[in-house]
């Protein structure tokens, strides 16, 4: 079973970049510049003049930088198919450092600055903006060339239905070859040869469930249900098999009339869509969430170093067999993955599979394990976990495939569960804090889980994060419910 979860493990698709992110990116990359332009200014004319300039220079060339990036924003040279070519965003960097220099001149006007290196500086601003920012844009323009051509700006798109509306969606996407590639067309009429094995020149994969289970394993960005509204039964059917996936999900159909509340009308190319459900965590949420489990986890790492080692060391002296224990769970996008805990049962009773629950005397428990699991220190080593990217700081706590309340699967027992799975799971989190943790007997406990799970998915954000964190640290270290 673990070589199937570390060979699962290893099939992982390379990652396009999030256009929102990447355009971040380079605005604040142009920020910089405008700051390097002035500092390029300042040095020269500092060593010209022999002296250095006075400080409102500094605040000027922030008050121009600023101004500048707010001038290339209004003038479009932010977008992907303007960013491309260089040629294009000429007269938007020329606009924009003209207005940043006069903004300069402005801001030393107002401070009275008189000294010949202040007078000369915003010429000198002007000259290195400028062509710091255009060769700049010049060198982006290369490297995003071959990006595109590598796919890393290629949205992939899967297709529900074999319909009139999916081939002209399609053909739409066709014309931007380079902004959208469709991965296939899923409609669960195939088996039964209702429908062609191609259609609009997409091959047919499979059902539905074979489009949830290729998500799991393949980059599947936006999810289109391709229905018309006559057939309103099975688009929910479709977007009940779907609610689970991390994949953005639209409905492309008949607009004309139709009142859908609570959902918004969007574009995906030249096709307007309805937006059904979208990833809860993408883009910059994904970017803030991802920086703050690195920073934070990598600091704990290092601070905790000393304490890993001592456990280590009293693990080893306590029992024979390993320091850390190895278990496959389901996590992101409900896919297995090696979870690390320093093992607290004696070697020769480990479950790997959580066929048993861990309760309370266990017998299995060594006598360093008890203590480990009362004071949660043997889910520390999971920081490894979130250095590696399998699991984050705060999130959904990750369950074994096998485990169960009332003899029943977690799956099985509640229709929500897989939802938990749209973000990666966490080492704490709001269930937890909020006491449903340790063994889970009755159904009612997995659904309070389930439910705190949700809400912390739907509310997500670095503040509540922190708030968890310190949740953690304040109740469940010597949690009645550990053991």
């Amino acid at each position: 079973m673990v070589s199937l979860v570390q060979s699962t493990i290893g099939r992982r698709a390379a990652k396009p970049f999030s256009t929102p992110v990447f355009i971040g990116v380079v605005r604040v990359l142009d920020f910089a510049l405008f700051l390097f332009a002035a500092c390029l200014a300042a040095n020269g004319l500092a060593a010209c003049f022999e002296a250095p300039l006075p400080g409102p220079s500094m605040l000027a060339a922030i008050i121009g930088a600023s101004t500048g990036c707010a001038i290339l924003a209004s003038t479009g040279c932010y977008a992907i198919d303007r960013l491309r070519v260089a040629q294009t965003q000429m007269w938007g960097i020329l606009k924009a450092v003209v207005l940043a220099d006069g903004a300069v001149i402005a801001c030393l006007f107002l401070a009275n600055a008189q000294a010949p290196p202040l007078r000369a500086f915003p010429f000198a601003f002007a000259a290195s903006g400028l062509l710091t920012l255009a060769g700049f844009r010049f060198a982006l323009a290369a490297l995003m060339r071959r990006w595109i051509q590598a796919g890393r700006f290629r949205r992939r798109i899967a297709v529900v239905a074999v319909s009139d509306f999916s081939r002209e969606f399609i053909e739409r996407l066709r014309t931007e070859p380079e902004a959208f590639e469709i991965v296939g067309i899923y409609d669960d009429r195939l088996r039964s040869g209702r429908v062609p094995a191609t259609h609009a020149n997409v091959a047919v994969r499979g059902s539905v469930a074979d489009l949830v289970r290729d998500s799991r394993e393949e980059k599947i960005e936006l999810i289109a249900v391709a229905l018309p509204l006559s057939a309103a039964q099975r688009i929910l059917d479709v977007l009940e098999q779907l609610s689970s996936t991390v994949a953005d999900v639209c409905l492309t159909t008949d607009l004309a009339g139709l009142a859908y509340r609570g959902h918004q009308f969007r574009v995906v190319g030249s096709n307007p869509v309805i937006s059904i459900g979208e990833n809860p965590l993408k883009d910059w949420r994904a970017a803030k969430k991802l920086c703050f489990d690195y920073v934070v986890g990598g600091l704990a790492l290092i601070f905790l170093s000393p304490l890993f080692a001592m456990l280590a060391l009293i693990i080893r002296l306590d029992s024979p067999g390993p320091i850390l224990f190895r278990q496959p769970r389901l996590g992101f996008n409900n896919r297995m993955f090696v979870c690390y805990k320093f093992r607290t049962m004696y070697a020769d009773m480990t479950d790997v599979m959580a066929d048993r629950q861990t309760t309370r005397d266990d017998p299995r428990i060594t006598r360093v394990g008890k203590w480990l699991r009362k004071s949660s220190l043997d889910e520390l080593t999971q920081l490894f976990n979130v250095m590696n990217g399998t699991m984050s700081l705060v999130g959904p706590r990750p369950h074994a495939p096998n485990t169960k309340a009332a003899d029943r699967l977690f799956a099985d027992v509640v229709q929500q569960y897989a939802l938990r799975h749209r973000v990666k799971p966490g080492i704490t989190g709001w269930a937890q804090v909020n006491g449903w943790r340790g063994e889970t007997t009755t159904i009612e406990q997995v659904e309070n889980r389930v439910r705190c799970d949700l809400f912390y998915i739907d509310n997500w954000s670095v503040l509540f994060d922190i708030k968890i964190g310190v949740m953690t640290i304040l109740r469940e270290i010597h949690s009645e419910n550990a053991f």
